[in-house]
């Protein structure tokens, strides 16, 4: 029998300043964020699931820290969200802070004793948030009875029979799990076509060999025909695929800046295995150090591509420094491909840029590049079940709270005309329906979006079956362009990833860029390996495998 390989997302948080939560429990605050990935509506249902409360009862109060974060929060007088305040009787403050930093945002305001009711799991650690008091246990059996629509959706798409199996801890469930069909691609690589073709080639390198050579003619070739030495293979977010062609991606982007990289894990023959510490990792560092040590590497890589604002935009790509980035899902990068599409977040920030670019010409996707033994991952970053919603003590402790969270999830799985307003706002003032059916938002980018507190309320769950359907355009393109990758592992959360996740994560991080800047040699793989197991990697590992077992 094949080895089962699944991944694992890591993740951080502040023990010292979620210490700090114990000391209160308040609620407060306000967030929003730009729409992921266009996600359709599921079909309306005979069965409506949530219905608003009575109107005659005071509004509940609900703070809300769900996916998506931003740094503008949702105009008091938008449609869409007056709307949902009307619909379920609630007065909705949305937590803000920008999308980079808001783990560190939040940690603060929970160390002073604010407690949102619900919480994104991403870039927090579960084990700590519970042995803190701050998520309150969420027994399955009481989603099931309160969002039916949702369990079932759930459990319909549960392929690997791992659902909720990311927000257990000790045996208890204690967050919401999501599905989303783009969960199902893995990340893609974004290529400059016009810097390929001027260096001579023709094609997107498939292989490591092929990046090799683009990467290497595209700092030494003058790409961007200015005449000037100016420009780099590649950064941070490439450096995945490399380590890629060896064995699973060990973590997401190597950069020094904090958070820390989070790290993945595999199971195979029903053990858990740290990505970042197996010995396929080392053959891949060699070659990163040697193209570091070669200058096709950006020096500036460990402080990231990105430079503020949209996660996913690559600032060093698309101001002519590098060539060739990665980490990002395909949606990020589209061209309008139907009446009244804008494009992806991403593509729009490169047309300010490049305003005549032309996909296929400018730019183009590709897949994850394979190495010398055949083998090429890409992560699936924004997988089934990793993007888990957690239910703080402040909702549990409040029945009307948590009815109406789980009403409002439910609603979105059964009622068409709500999943719309909530992901795409108000029709023909925030998208239009065009004549194929698929859906062009008008919104020109993500700060608009946030204020109009679109896809703040979305949770991250739809109907892949409809959502193929509508945009149909978008995932011919996807699937022409969908490589080889590996789904999130959907671990459940243990005593000692909570422990030690963060040393790990810094220990790994700090190893990997000495490596390959040359301040370590390659040798000194082995001696980090044995650090990070004596440091907790063992013990993570130990009872990783105990819970899966």
């Amino acid at each position: 029998m094949n080895p089962k390989i699944v991944r694992h997302v890591g993740s951080w948080v502040s023990a010292a300043l979620l210490a700090g939560t114990m000391a209160a429990c308040s609620s407060g605050g306000s967030t929003s964020a730009p729409a992921a990935s266009p996600a359709a509506a599921p079909p309306a249902a005979a069965d409506k699931g949530a219905t608003a409360q009575p109107k005659n009862e005071a509004p509940v109060t609900i703070e809300w820290a769900g996916y998506n974060i931003n740094d503008v929060a949702p105009d008091p007088n938008s449609e869409v969200l007056q709307e949902i305040s009307k619909r379920f009787n609630a007065k909705l403050n949305v937590w803000t802070a920008d999308s980079q930093k808001y783990s560190e945002v939040f940690n603060v305001r929970m160390a002073s004793g604010e407690i949102p009711d619900i919480l994104r799991l991403k870039g927090f650690e579960l084990s700590k948030l519970v042995d803190s008091g701050v998520a309150a246990e969420l027994p399955v059996d009481m989603i099931k009875q309160k969002a039916p629509n949702y369990y079932k959706l759930i459990l319909d798409n549960d392929t690997s029979g791992s659902a909720f199996r990311s927000s257990m801890y000790k045996g208890k469930n204690y967050g919401l799990s999501a599905f989303q069909l783009d969960g199902t691609y893995p990340t893609s690589l974004v290529w400059r076509m016009d810097w390929l073709n001027n260096v001579g080639i023709t094609k997107v390198p498939e292989t490591l060999a092929e990046f090799e050579d683009a990467i290497y003619k595209f700092t030494n070739n003058d790409p961007d025909k200015n005449g000037k030495k100016d420009t780099y293979g590649l950064s941070s977010t490439a450096m995945q695929t490399v380590l890629g062609a060896f064995g699973p991606i060990p973590t997401d982007v190597i950069k020094g800046t904090t958070p820390y990289s989070a790290l993945w894990y595999t199971v195979k023959d029903n053990k858990v295995l740290m990505d970042a510490i197996q010995p396929e990792m080392k053959e891949g560092l060699k070659l990163l150090a040697k193209w570091y040590k070669d200058g096709v590497i950006d020096p500036e890589f460990v402080t990231g591509e990105n430079k503020g604002g949209y996660w996913a935009t690559s600032h060093a790509f698309i101001n002519n420094r590098i060539g060739v980035t990665g980490n990002v899902m395909y949606y990020h990068w589209t061209p309008p491909l139907t009446e009244g599409d804008l494009g992806g977040p991403v593509y729009q920030e490169f047309m300010k840029v490049k305003p005549d670019a032309k996909y296929g010409e400018t730019w183009a996707l590709g897949k994850a590049v394979k190495g010398p033994d055949g083998k090429a991952f890409g992560a699936n970053i924004w997988g089934y079940n990793n993007e888990t919603l957690v239910i703080t003590k402040n909702a549990a402790k409040d029945p009307k709270k948590l009815d109406t969270i789980l009403k409002m999830l439910d609603t979105l799985v059964t009622d068409k005309d709500y999943y719309m307003l909530v992901n795409y706002g108000v029709k023909d003032k925030d998208y239009t329906v065009n004549k194929d059916g698929s859906i062009a938002s008008k919104l020109k980018n993500p700060t608009e979006t946030a204020q109009r507190g679109v896809s703040t309320f979305g949770m991250y769950t739809n109907n892949p079956l409809v959502v193929k359907d509508i945009f149909k355009a978008k995932y011919e393109l996807a699937d022409k362009v969908k490589g080889t990758g590996t789904p999130p592992s959907y671990l459940p959360s243990v005593e000692a990833s909570g422990k030690y996740t963060a040393d790990m994560q810094k220990l790994t991080t700090e190893n990997y860029i000495k490596i390959i800047t040359g301040d370590q040699p390659i040798d000194s793989f082995d001696e980090y390996v044995k650090k990070a197991r004596a440091a907790g990697a063992n013990e993570i590992e130990k009872q990783y495998t105990d819970v899966i077992k």
